[in-house]
């Protein structure tokens, strides 16, 4: 078994400088969909990619896909049955076997459906097989037209059909398994539509039919053939691939509130018993472990988060790293490869940035932590700021074990704070603290009577 993905046209209709089956799905270029169904539900030998308009950008986006090959279309207007004959060397090197044909731009195709359609070719032994669907208002779509014996002589397209035949509801889906060798005899005799000079991949059940080998059709879920033309088409889309991988979540056991406001990209997981509340955005490669909770409006993007952790209300966590039982929270901001230790607590309108925070260290409220190395136990207070840059570096702080920062304190890197010191509320700190000692660093505390500027303009106006 080898497949062929058809990706080589302009989609004008969906206007964009892009190419359309790159635009992301869930976080996944649109053409990811149907060779992830490919591969998992036939397993083939390989993929044939044909690419066309912009075909530089196709390639960069899928060139490590596994077990692919691309294939250029110079003409995207040469039609389909042209663009599978650009895959003409695959073709012959598997003569003796099958290909699942797919258009880069159908989506919802699954691999369970094409897995019942291969197995359904081989235990007829069919040469051909149309994935189709019956609609109740089939306007548009091309027809499967059959001879007195039901089998399939032809795909009819709407503005072709007779009146008879546009009675029928069974339409054409545009996926489809032949036998490789009639294939390549088929796919040599069609000739160019009379109204647009494009060769018609349609046109290979014709030429079957005359040729005596047998195509038959296997009836799908419309959902699983709807293609995308527009951006309006592409939000339907999504809304389905995202109800998938939402009821896929639920299924394993985790807990979605209201999965109508979630937002879960394609290749995130979610451990058993995690609960994710609404208008939640987990994006990339986000992975959570079970018994977590992740709470409204938060947003994690590429993020590893661990077991019993708790991502309070309107949180955004990227590339970063929540260790087993840690507490993120509410309002606080994580990013640039941070790492929050077990048990550690990360409080409201707090943000750390490229840091290291250890177990069980607390920074509970309105704090910046930034190029920052913290060991266990440790206490941050509020409003304590760690001074990275100098407007030109970068530079590093590193903070022990059991050590107390004070409410308001600034730490300008590049600094040292040794286990078990304490920093008193208020301090500059630009010195290194030992081990144990205890820095403060602040301003007299002078008091004046009789020189408060207020009380003086009051008198003043009083006197006037």
């Amino acid at each position: 078994m080898i497949g062929i993905i058809l990706a080589a046209g302009r989609g004008s209709r969906f206007k964009s400088a892009l190419p359309k089956v790159i635009h992301p799905l869930l976080g996944k270029p649109m053409v990811y969909f149907p060779y992830e169904a490919l591969v998992k539900g036939l397993n083939p030998e390989r993929v044939g990619i044909i690419i066309g308009h912009r075909k530089e950008v196709v390639r960069e986006v899928l060139k490590n896909l596994p077990k692919v090959e691309f294939f250029e279309q110079e003409n995207p207007k040469g039609g389909t049955a042209d663009a599978v004959l650009k895959a003409k060397p695959l073709l012959e090197r598997y003569r003796d076997d099958y290909v699942a044909i797919l258009n880069g731009d159908t989506p919802l195709i699954t691999a369970e459906t094409l897995r019942a359609g291969f197995e359904k070719v081989r235990a007829e032994s069919l040469d051909g097989l149309i994935f189709t669907a019956e609609l109740e208002n089939p306007k548009g779509y091309g027809r499967i037209v059959r001879d007195e014996r039901g089998n399939v002589m032809a795909i009819v397209e709407e503005k072709d059909a007779t009146p008879e035949e546009r009675k029928i509801r069974e339409v054409n889906g545009g996926v489809y398994i032949f036998r490789v060798q009639p294939l390549l005899e088929a796919l040599e005799e069609v000739k160019p539509s009379e109204r647009t000079g494009e060769l018609y991949l349609t046109e290979v059940v014709r030429i079957f039919h005359q040729r005596g080998y047998r195509v038959d059709t296997l009836k799908v879920q419309r959902e699983e053939l709807l293609g995308v033309n527009d951006r309006v088409q592409f939000a339907e889309v999504e809304k389905i691939l995202l109800r998938r991988k939402i009821e896929e979540l639920q299924r394993s056991g985790v807990t979605v509130r209201l999965p109508e406001t979630v937002y879960i990209e394609w290749d995130v997981r979610v451990g058993e018993d995690t609960e994710i509340e609404p208008s939640v955005s987990l994006k990339g490669n986000t992975e959570i472990g079970r018994n977590s909770f992740i709470g409204k409006g938060s947003i994690l993007e590429n993020t590893r988060v661990g077991e019993g952790v708790k991502v309070l209300p309107y949180s955004y966590i990227s590339d970063s790293e929540i260790q087993n039982g840690a507490v993120v929270g509410p309002y606080a901001r994580i990013r640039n490869g941070s790492v929050i230790g077990e048990r550690a607590e990360i409080g409201n309108f707090v943000e750390v940035k490229k840091s290291s925070v250890g177990r069980e260290t607390k920074a509970k409220h309105l704090t910046y932590i930034g190029d920052a190395t913290i060991g266990e136990k440790t206490n941050i207070g509020a409003g304590t700021v760690f001074a990275n840059y100098d407007g030109v570096n970068k530079y590093q702080t590193y903070v022990g074990n059991n050590v107390f920062i004070g409410s308001n304190s600034l730490i300008i890197a590049p600094r040292k704070l040794g286990d078990w010191s304490f920093i008193a509320g208020g301090s500059v700190v630009n010195k290194d603290i030992p081990e144990g000692a205890l820095a403060i660093s602040r301003a007299k505390l002078k008091i004046l009577e009789g020189k408060n500027p207020l009380l003086k303009r009051k008198k003043d106006e009083k006197a006037q």
